[in-house]
Parts: structure tokens; C-alpha cells; sequence
């Protein structure tokens, strides 16, 4: 009787030792579950910047439930606490490593935590950058919306110019078209035949006197100074047509012809031409 006393206030002692220790690793887990349970809520209030920490809250989660189940079974050895106390002892042992790599678990998350601190600092002052550039781009953009709308502006007064210069150059076509109606006809008198006019006179001239007449009357209603193709350059003072035949008839303008009057600033003149004055050198 006396050995079973003393065995079982052996057993009863260890049993309290063992329940001491065992309150005092709840108590040591209650304490880091506190921990993790503040911890868990900064890193939701961090999940949208760092996505990995989900999955060590799953595998915390899991070593949680671990954890319940194996309190209930201490809880069930405890009625059993002879038979169960080696079991009990392997379970404080598990506890004890559960404990501290729920320490680790804090520790790396905490640094992880630190981290992306940073990240969201770095993040912020970039984003101040961008909005700077973007205000920047925004400024440009308004001023090339500007400058757009000048062109635009331009654009449409220049189609109403280029419209106005069509109507115009339609109308000068017009008139144009008209003219070239009217001179083909021509004036009373005279026949157009290959790209010629000829006019049929009935007077009775010598050929001679024909020729120069025409010419000299077609030369002067042109009102221009045109070279005649006479010329007297192999020989001053002797006149000849470009075909070589000689000057026989001239109608020469008072005081000429006279070679340029002698004065090297207009040079030697060869080349008999026709003015509204009637007949004048070049």
C-alpha cells in the first residue's frame, strides 16, 4: 500500500509538473497567437501590395488546426495521464517546436513586413514622378491641341481660298474658252488656214508693195517690238532677209537705222526690228 502511495504521488506529481508546463506553453502559445492574430491583421491590411503572404497565412492557419487537434488529444490523455504521459511529453516536445517555428514564422514577417514598407515607399515616390510627367504630358498635349486647332482653322481658310481660286480659274476658263470661240472666227476679212491669218484685199497692188503692206499693218496692231529677220551683220549697212535675198523696201523710224548711235553702252546693233514706231533697230 505504502509503494502505491508513493507511486502514485510520484505519478501525480509528475502529472502536475507536466500540467504546469503545459499551462505555461498555452500560455507562451495564447501569448504568440495574440502576436500572430495583430501580425495577420497588418498583413491583410498589406495584402493587395505583397500577394505572397497569403500563402504563409494558409500554412499558419493549417498549423493552428494542428495544434487544436492535438489540445484535444492532451485533453482526452489527461484523463489517461499514466498510460499517456510519454505521449504527453512527445506532444510538449512538438509544441515547443511548433513554438518556435511560429517565432520564425513572426521574425519573417516582420522583415517581410519592413520590406515591403519600402517597396510601397519606393512605389509612392515613383508614382509622384509619373504624375509629375504625366502633367507634363497633359501641358504638351493641350498645347498641341492648340496648335491643332490653328491648323484646322487654317485648313478651312485655305479651302475657301483654293474654292475661291477655282471659282475664279473657272471663270477665267470661261472667258478664256470664249476668247479662243472669238478668235477663231477672227476678224472681217481674214481666213485662218494652218495656224495662219490671211487677209484677201481687193486692191490692186505690186507684190512688193502687197507684202510689206500686210506685214507692216499685221506687225503694228501687235503693238509689240518683234524682230523682223533682217539683218545686217556680214556687212554694215547692207540689209538682207534671213533667207539671204537683200533689203529692196524699208520703213525705217526717223534717224535710223544707227548702229547703237555710236555709244558702247547699247553695243553694235545688227538686227532691224518693228515697233509701234514703226521701224526700229536692236
Amino acid at each position: 500500500m505504502l509503494l502505491f502511495n508513493y507511486f502514485y504521488n510520484t505519478l501525480a506529481k509528475e502529472r502536475e509538473e507536466l500540467q504546469t508546463s503545459y499551462n505555461t506553453l498555452a500560455k507562451e502559445r495564447d501569448e504568440l497567437q495574440t502576436s500572430y492574430n495583430t501580425l495577420a491583421k497588418k498583413r491583410d491590411e498589406l495584402q493587395t501590395i505583397y500577394n505572397t503572404l497569403t500563402k504563409e497565412r494558409d500554412e499558419l492557419q493549417t498549423s493552428y488546426n494542428t495544434l487544436a487537434k492535438e489540445r484535444d488529444k492532451l485533453q482526452t490523455s489527461y484523463n489517461t495521464l499514466a498510460k499517456e504521459r510519454e505521449e504527453l511529453q512527445t506532444s510538449y516536445n512538438t509544441l515547443a517546436k511548433e513554438r518556435d517555428e511560429l517565432q520564425t514564422s513572426y521574425n519573417t514577417l516582420a522583415k517581410e513586413r519592413e520590406e515591403l514598407q519600402t517597396s510601397y515607399n519606393t512605389l509612392a515616390k515613383e508614382r509622384d514622378k509619373l504624375q509629375t510627367s504625366y502633367n507634363t504630358l497633359t501641358k504638351e498635349r493641350d498645347k498641341l491641341q492648340t496648335s491643332y486647332n490653328t491648323l484646322t482653322k487654317e485648313r478651312a481658310e485655305l479651302q475657301t481660298s483654293n474654292k475661291k481660286l477655282m471659282t475664279e480659274r473657272d471663270q477665267l476658263q470661261n472667258n478664256y474658252n470664249r476668247f479662243s470661240a472669238l478668235k477663231q472666227t477672227g476678224p472681217e476679212g481674214w481666213t485662218l488656214f494652218q495656224s495662219s491669218w490671211y487677209y484677201i484685199s481687193s486692191e490692186v497692188k505690186s507684190l512688193n508693195e502687197s507684202t510689206a503692206g500686210t506685214k507692216q499693218t499685221f506687225l503694228t496692231k501687235l503693238n509689240k517690238r518683234v524682230w523682223i529677220g533682217l539683218t545686217d551683220k556680214d556687212s554694215e549697212g547692207t540689209w538682207k532677209w534671213v533667207d539671204v535675198t537683200p533689203l529692196t523696201t524699208a520703213y525705217w523710224s526717223e534717224k535710223q537705222p544707227d548702229n547703237g548711235s555710236g555709244d558702247r553702252a547699247y553695243g553694235e546693233e545688227d538686227c532691224a526690228e518693228h515697233s509701234p514706231e514703226l521701224i526700229d533697230m536692236a
